[in-house]
């Protein structure tokens, strides 16, 4: 695109935002002053009321918290839980970020550690280029 091009598009482009503005003035000034003076909202033609809602049934009780306890559950399945190290998991229910009990799990979730690596990738080093010696 050439500069003369971006020239006039930036002229109109602001042609037209005047433009715009101008229109929104006459627009705000033409107004009636009993509309422009009215707080409360204009009365549209509403629909028929809806029926009235039947009354709910008779409200159950909330059932009753039980007080955390720190022993698992026993499971309704006979599902091994995996083992894991005493000192890697803290006591069940507890976290090691900051005292999360997690009360949607029914058994301790296994412990992903991270693999072993050699530090270093798994290629040797580059051979050197012929005739530097």
């Amino acid at each position: 695109m050439s500069g003369t091009m971006t020239d006039k598009g930036i002229f109109f482009l602001v042609l037209f935002l005047a433009l715009l503005l101008v229109l929104f003035i006459y627009a705000v000034i033409r107004v009636p002053p009993e509309l422009a003076d009215s707080q409360e909202q204009p009365v549209l033609d509403q629909p028929e009321a809806p029926p009235p809602v039947p009354t709910a049934p008779a409200h159950q009780p909330l059932p009753v918290r039980r007080p955390r306890t720190l022993t698992p559950p026993v499971a309704a399945s006979p599902v091994a839980a995996p083992a894991v190290p005493a000192a890697a998991a803290p006591a069940f229910g507890g976290s090691s970020n900051g005292g999360y009990a997690a009360r949607h799990a029914t058994v301790a979730v296994p412990v992903i550690t991270a693999p072993k690596v050699s530090g270093g990738p798994p290629w040797g080093p580059a051979p050197k280029p012929p005739g530097l010696e």
